[in-house]
């Protein structure tokens, strides 16, 4: 064999080795076309169902958070409060500022905890927009002090609350407390 021939025959075997690499050949045994298992698509996009879900977690921390702000305010009766405005809306912002107004002009606060098991029942990503129903139980949550006024509503109801998204940040905007019903 020539040394021409030796050098062509080593590039050629050098090529069929780079193909066989660029083109996956291996020894190993081939593993089997995987449909992504993530809530992204193969591009990285998340899927409708994963956008969705992340809407309904976001919208529900709104909610949280607008009672978790609301009960600490509720304690003191302040309201002067801005963490609301974090998860608050107009017009429930103004409402809820004005019931707690009205808390420390009567010398009123409240005591205890009250507890929620809210769900989002519709959400419309289209229209930014999704409702949220509750099970609010007062029951060791009471108004104390100054003119407090014992009630006759029920202690657990119903709440439809509305929420919409503005600049990629869902807010509760209205609350329809249902108390004289029961959950």
């Amino acid at each position: 064999m020539t040394k021409r021939a030796k050098v062509s025959g080593s590039i050629v075997v050098g090529l069929g080795v780079a193909l066989c690499v660029l083109a996956g050949c291996t020894s190993d045994p081939a593993e089997p076309d995987v449909a992504p298992t993530s809530a992204t698509t193969a591009a990285g996009t998340p899927t409708p169902d994963a956008v969705e879900e992340g809407a309904r977690h976001d919208i529900l921390a709104a909610y949280n958070g607008y009672l978790e702000a609301y009960v600490k305010a509720s304690a003191t009766a302040d309201y002067r409060t801005k963490e609301l405005a974090t998860y608050v809306g107009e017009p429930l912002l103004g409402q809820l500022l004005n019931n707690l107004f009205n808390m420390s002009r009567s010398g009123v606060h409240n005591e205890g905890r009250p507890t929620w098991s809210p769900t989002v029942t519709e959400l419309r990503l289209d229209a930014n927009q999704a409702v949220i129903q509750d099970c609010f139980d007062s029951t060791n949550w009471n108004t104390v002090g100054g003119k407090a006024q014992p009630t006759a509503q029920a202690k657990r109801y119903p709440v439809v609350v509305k929420a919409k998204r503005v600049n990629d940040k869902w807010y509760v905007y209205e609350s329809t407390a249902q108390r004289s019903s029961t959950c």
